[in-house]
C-alpha cells in the first residue's frame, strides 16, 4: 500500500481550514495507509467503514459517524447489500479546532480518544443533507459559510455528547500551551496592539512570542494581524461604510496609507469595493 495524504488528495489547499468532501468507493472494498493532515469527521451514509489507529480500531456503519484526529492510519471501507460505501468528508484544521476551543472555552478533558464513534441521529443526517443542498464546492469556496457549517456540527456533538466530544478534543488539541496565546489574539486582534505589546500580554519575551505564534498559527504574527486588519475592513466596506469612517478604526493614521494597503492585499481600492 502506498500511503496517501488526506484532504490534499481531493485537492484540498494544505492550508484550508475546512474542506467538506462527498466520497464514495464505487462500490469496491478498499484498504489504504492514510496520512490525516487534519481532524476528520465522517459521516457514513452506506456502507461500512474500518478505521486503525495506533491505540485502537473501530469499524461503523450508517448508524454512525467517526471522529478522527490527524494521525496516521489505515481505512478499510465495504459496501452493503451491492450499495457503494458513501460518506460525507469534513477536515478541520488543527488550528481552527484549537481556536474555536479557545473562543469557546471548550475544555479537553478524560482520557484521550483520537479514533472515537459517535451515534448519528436526524440532527446529523439532515446536516449531511443541509451540506449537500448547499453543495460542498460553494461551501469550500465560501470561508464564512464552510466555517459556520463546521462549528454548527461540532457545537452540537459538544453538547449532545459532551464528555465524549471533551475526550476528543483532549487528543486533537494536543498543543495545549497555544491556548493561552491564541487567547490573547482572538481577544485583541482587532485592536490596535503591537506585537511587543501583544508579547507582554503573554508574558514572554517578544523573540519567544514570535517563536510560539509562528507554530501556533503557521505565520509571523505581523502578516496575521495584517491579514486580519485587511479581512475586516473588507467586512465594513461590505457594511457600506465609507472608507474615510473606517481606516482610524483599523489603526491607519490617513486614509491615503489605509488606501495604499488595501489596494496592495485586495488589487482593488476599498471604494471600488465598497
Amino acid at each position: 500500500m502506498v500511503p496517501i495524504t488526506i484532504p490534499a488528495y481531493f485537492g484540498a489547499d494544505p492550508s484550508a481550514d475546512i474542506f467538506f468532501q462527498p466520497y464514495t468507493n464505487g462500490g469496491k472494498a478498499i484498504r489504504t495507509q492514510v496520512a490525516l493532515t487534519h481532524h476528520l469527521i465522517s459521516l457514513v451514509q452506506e456502507g461500512e467503514k474500518e478505521v486503525i489507529v495506533a491505540g485502537r480500531r473501530e469499524q461503523v456503519d450508517a448508524s454512525h459517524l467517526l471522529l478522527l484526529a490527524a494521525t496516521s492510519s489505515i481505512m478499510s471501507e465495504h459496501s452493503l447489500k451491492g450499495r457503494p460505501m458513501r460518506s460525507l468528508l469534513l477536515f478541520i484544521a488543527p488550528s481552527f479546532l484549537i481556536d474555536l476551543c479557545t473562543r469557546l472555552e471548550l475544555k479537553p478533558l478524560g482520557a484521550a480518544a483520537e479514533l472515537l464513534p459517535l451515534p448519528q441521529d436526524d440532527f446529523t443526517r439532515l446536516f449531511v443533507r443541509s451540506v449537500e443542498l448547499l453543495s460542498p464546492s460553494a461551501l469550500n469556496a465560501d470561508r464564512a459559510m464552510r466555517r459556520t457549517k463546521a462549528e454548527e456540527l461540532l457545537l452540537y456533538l459538544h453538547s449532545k455528547h459532551p464528555a465524549a466530544f471533551a475526550s476528543f478534543i483532549a487528543a486533537a488539541v494536543k498543543d495545549r500551551d497555544a491556548l493561552p496565546l491564541r487567547s490573547v489574539v482572538a481577544l485583541h486582534q482587532d485592536g490596535q496592539l503591537t506585537v511587543p505589546e501583544l508579547a507582554f500580554l503573554c508574558h514572554m519575551s517578544v523573540s519567544t512570542f514570535k517563536r510560539r505564534f509562528q507554530e501556533a498559527f503557521g505565520m509571523a504574527p505581523g502578516r496575521y494581524l495584517h491579514q486580519r486588519r485587511m479581512e475586516r475592513a473588507k467586512a465594513m466596506l461590505h457594511r457600506k461604510l465609507r472608507p474615510s469612517e473606517i481606516y482610524l478604526d483599523l489603526g491607519y493614521e490617513s486614509l491615503a496609507a489605509f488606501s495604499t494597503e488595501f489596494k496592495k492585499h485586495f488589487g482593488v481600492a476599498p471604494t471600488a469595493l465598497r
